[in-house]
């Protein structure tokens, strides 16, 4: 036996490829002006949505909103502070029926959010499958 070298050793594996499903979509929120870009990445079972501006990355709240009994639904905050991305994750996980991820890297006030509310509601009745 010698020393120093690996053994190489084979199998025949057939390998099966099939498509991802992950399916991503991108959008923009308009309102006279652009509010935000957000990106909708549905995998099978749950929804991760980024709201964000056009810029650089950047991540303030995550939030995660888990559907319950009947039209309610629980949120809570994984990063950053207890604000409108928790909220969004709980309309959210109640309207689609499944565990929805709100990751927002802009600070809404009380006047945007409902906007932005407003874009993703058109988005998702124009676009279903994407969500």
């Amino acid at each position: 036996m010698e020393t120093g070298k690996p053994q190489v050793t084979s199998s025949r594996k057939d390998i099966t490829y099939k498509p991802s499903a992950w399916s991503v979509h991108q959008f923009e929120i308009w309102s006279g002006e652009l509010l935000c870009k957000a990106v909708a990445l549905r995998v099978d079972g749950a929804l991760l949505l980024w709201v964000g501006s056009g810029g650089a990355p950047e991540l303030s709240e995550v939030a995660l909103g888990m559907p319950g009994a009947g039209r309610a639904a629980l949120a809570t905050t994984l990063v950053g502070a207890d604000g409108a991305a928790t909220a969004l994750a709980r309309r959210l996980s109640a309207a689609l029926a499944r565990p929805v991820y709100v990751c927002s890297g802009l600070v809404f006030d009380r006047f945007t959010m409902p906007l932005v509310e407003s874009g993703l509601i058109t988005e998702i009745k124009s676009r279903p499958e994407c969500f």
